[in-house]
């Protein structure tokens, strides 16, 4: 990791590579310095000065404005070594899910066990103390989506504008932007930002922090804003990327932010102003059912009804998607294997997204959920069906969600209990007999001959698991490789895979991170990616399984809107 060096210190590397798991950059503060060279700012036109004073002012207004959110926020952290021919090979990961307060003394919630993370932030906290407490250190994290909240002005910043240019559809002015006096702000920015050409505001942050306090270290980011309501554009994404003292060790991150909507007081508002009172036309006070249930219809509304409650609990948790166009894709995969297996049978099957990257899938009663981040790596529709197809084995054989969940006060709990409550995994003898019938079914559907290719997905993902047994680690359901006395998940498909080259430019067992899944980060909906896909030239493009930046391709609001819903109608 590249350190700031103003302070000499001897510190473990792996410690400092630590710091970067849920800190991006630490928070940012004033203070005057000694022995300082003040660099004289060159003299600029009337209209650069009216933009910077528009640019900090709004800048302003965005740090105030950001104050009233608390979204749902996920970094995912992989320390690499470098590898001749593949470029990376991961070592180990780390892994946080919980929401952020972006109050004046902002600060995270876990969804997840302290034992994932909690040691990192009482090794951090006993080298800062008495500078930070270990109730403070994950808010560094809210620091890397602002310039500076402190000091963010011309009297202690220098802007150098650089050209314009297009970040998706919006076009930015980039400019340079470092502190005057290196030594005077207190974990100051120093690099580049993006502000688009209407309202000039801050789109884009990349560089690093400068003017370090005792033995902290700082890493770089690239920090990306989406237009997400009217004139407000709100942090969605983070990338960082560092090497450790001795080079041996690089750290990649991803952060992502969704949920703006779920802390917006009038959303609450709204739901009982929609409580329809009285009604123009006639209500019907009467329902379809002719009678009371029977005995079986009765078993059967009550397994349903655990179903509801769960995935209700999940959305309203930002944890699942609203139901959108990739359920419908994911049910299309999932009708061929219903379809040609001749289940005709069963009700209605769905799926649905988990807004986690952790790789995992589950069934309810009727209802299939992927996260993104398996839904992410998969490389093509027959690994798609893999997956779809063990599932719709736990559907058949009747393996189903706990009724206990068909009673609404088993649901309340505070949304960061929620991944730690709920529980949705299979016993050894579930997934075994879930397995057999996944082959049955894949054997009988249009992606039997190409079942090689989702061999080799799970080749991949047992040489990968052993060093990112956080992505590896489900949430709510069964690991997808070998893990706590678990067997391979079908197994019996790595028979007709090919053998797993990775230095094979034309075999892609798998897929980086963030291939597939466009986040909203309002309101937590999803889309496929539009992206082209791209020839690899060697084989370290190849990535499977790993942390990538994303460059995403901003719009403004009413377009990013008409494009969702163009989507939507198109899928």
């Amino acid at each position: 990791m590249i350190v700031n060096r103003n302070r000499r210190a001897l510190v473990p590397a792996t410690l400092f590579a630590a710091c970067s798991l849920l800190m991006a950059v630490p928070s940012v503060g004033y203070c005057q310095g000694r022995g300082s060279t003040r660099r004289k700012p060159e003299a600029q036109s009337p209209e650069v000065t009216r933009i910077i004073e528009r640019i900090v002012a709004g800048e302003k207004r965005y740090t105030q404005n950001l104050q009233r959110y608390s979204p749902r926020v996920e970094t995912y952290l992989q320390y690499d070594r470098p590898d001749i021919e593949l470029g990376d090979r991961v070592a180990k990961d780390a892994y946080f899910v919980g929401r952020v307060s972006f109050a004046e003394r902002p600060k995270e919630v876990s969804f997840i066990s302290e034992s994932d993370f909690g040691h990192l932030r009482s090794d951090i906290a006993s080298i800062f103390t008495p500078f930070y407490t270990p109730d403070h250190f994950l808010s560094r994290l809210a620091a890397s989506t602002m310039v500076d909240p402190r000091s963010f002005d011309t009297r202690h910043y220098s802007f150098e504008p650089v050209r314009w240019e297009y970040l998706g559809d919006v076009r930015c002015l980039a400019i340079d932007v470092r502190p005057v006096v290196r030594n005077a702000v207190l974990g100051a920015f120093e690099g580049r930002i993006w502000v688009e050409d209407q309202d000039y505001a801050i789109v884009r942050l990349n560089g690093t922090r400068v003017n370090s306090l005792g033995f902290r270290a700082y890493t770089h980011f690239d920090s990306w804003r989406e237009n997400l309501r009217p004139g407000e554009w709100l942090p969605v994404y983070i990338y960082s990327e560092d090497s450790d003292f001795s080079g041996k060790e690089r750290v990649k991150s991803n952060t992502r932010f969704w949920g703006y909507d779920l802390s917006s007081q009038r959303q609450k508002q709204d739901e009982w102003t929609k409580i329809l009172v009285e009604s123009a036309a006639p209500v019907r006070d009467t329902s379809d059912a002719a009678s009371d249930m029977l005995p079986v219809e009765g078993r059967r509304e009550l397994d349903m009804q655990a179903e509801r409650n769960v995935l209700e609990r999940l959305e309203k948790a930002r944890l699942i998607a609203p139901p959108g166009p990739v359920d419908k894709v994911l049910e299309t995969v999932l009708n061929n294997l219903v379809v040609t297996n001749h289940l005709d049978n069963l009700p209605p099957l769905h799926c649905r997204v988990m807004l986690t990257s952790p790789l995992e899938s589950f069934s309810l009663r009727y209802t299939i959920v992927l996260s993104r981040g398996l839904i992410d790596v998969l490389p093509d529709e027959a690994s798609l069906a893999m997956i779809l197809a063990h599932e719709l084995g736990h559907v058949v054989l009747e393996h189903k969600v706990n009724s206990d969940y068909a009673f609404n006060d088993r649901l309340f709990f505070r949304d960061e209990r929620a991944l730690s409550t709920l529980d949705f995994q299979r016993t050894n003898q579930e997934e075994t007999a879930a397995d057999a019938k996944a082959l049955e079914f894949l054997k009988n559907s249009p992606y039997k001959d190409k079942l090689g290719n989702a061999g080799l997905f799970l080749r991949a993902a047992i040489a990968a698991a052993p060093t990112m047994p956080h992505l590896f680690g489900p949430h709510l359901g069964d690991r997808l490789v070998p893990g706590h006395g678990q067997t391979v998940r079908m197994a019996a498909l790595m028979s007709s895979a090919p053998e797993l080259r990775p230095t094979k430019i034309d075999q892609v067992a798998a897929l980086p991170l963030g291939s597939r899944v466009n986040l909203n980060s309002w309101d937590g909906s999803v889309m496929f990616t539009m992206r082209k896909p791209v020839a690899l030239l060697d084989a370290s493009e190849k990535m499977p399984f790993l942390v990538a930046p994303l460059f995403p391709h901003l719009l403004r609001y009413d377009a990013m809107n008409s494009t969702r819903v163009a989507a939507r109608q198109g899928q």
